[in-house]
């Protein structure tokens, strides 16, 4: 119960990747504001929350929108007391949408799929974190763990945009834990490797369609084939090993942790 009574918001919490670390961070002890922008899978994992007998709250935000992750913060603090952690986990793949062609090419990257991913996955994380650092800063105390990716670390041929916003959001982390640091508030990022969730679906399915050497295999096959040559611990990651790092992180035991981006992904980024 590392985290026993502490207050926690983790945006995009209402399935796969943010259910995993709404769920590890209630079976610490902490009270969840579960953030989606579809309210009823957030009350779903709010539901399986108060199951572990921990406080629970389902919020529906637009992470976009300055006036609403403000508000998700005033509701949290009104509702549960206060707050102490924020996971600024709410992203998107930036597949191609619409009648947009089956193909990762930078000509080809249209300039709305280039948009909401960059307005999700950056501006997103910026608003949640904007939105928390006054009360923050007020108390002197405060967690804020942003997600990112291995996708960030290096270049991925296949998701550009994606790629070019993870390593906008550890860029941005660094710079806020140095603003914050005077405050004693801890500012880090956890890159995650690759987890079978329903964002690594639709790209293994984009994969096995836009890579002619895939030959259109099943998606299933291009996700193995990936795990299996580029994972040097040869297995995917799961939600839980995510959610594990953000407990360390919100602990006391990572007090003097700040401003680093940890790469949970089976040795698929040293660095």
């Amino acid at each position: 119960m590392r985290l026993k009574d502490r207050v926690a918001i983790v945006t995009g919490g209402g399935g796969g990747l943010g259910e995993g670390i709404c769920m590890c961070l209630a079976r610490e002890g902490a009270n969840v504001v579960v953030s989606d922008l579809k309210l009823d899978l957030a009350e779903q994992v709010a539901a399986k929350i108060k199951e572990l007998g921990q406080k629970a709250l389902a919020i529906q935000t637009d992470v976009r929108d300055p006036d609403q992750c403000k508000q998700m913060v005033d509701v949290t603090v009104k509702e549960m007391g206060g707050l102490d952690i924020l996971v600024a986990n709410a992203g998107v793949d930036g597949l191609p949408s619409g009648d947009a062609p089956v193909s990762p090419l930078i000509e080809d990257v249209q300039e709305r799929d280039w948009d909401l991913v960059v307005d999700v996955n950056l501006k997103g994380v910026f608003m949640c974190n904007r939105a928390v650092a006054p009360l923050f800063k007020e108390k002197k105390a405060g967690r804020i763990i942003n997600i990112s990716s291995v996708a960030g670390r290096q270049g991925e041929d296949l998701l550009v945009p994606y790629a070019a916003t993870k390593a906008g959001v550890i860029s941005l982390t660094k710079s806020i834990a140095l603003q914050l640091a005077p405050y004693h508030v801890n500012v880090n990022t956890v890159c995650p490797g690759i987890i079978w969730t329903p964002m690594w679906e639709r790209l293994a399915k984009f994969g096995s369609e836009a890579i002619p050497e895939a030959g259109g295999v099943a998606p299933e096959d291009v996700f193995n084939l990936v795990v299996a040559t580029r994972i040097p611990f040869g297995k995917q990651q799961t939600p839980t090993d995510i959610g594990n790092t953000v407990v360390f992180l919100a602990s006391d035991e990572a007090s003097e942790i700040t401003g680093q981006a940890i790469n949970v992904c089976g040795g698929m980024r040293m660095n």
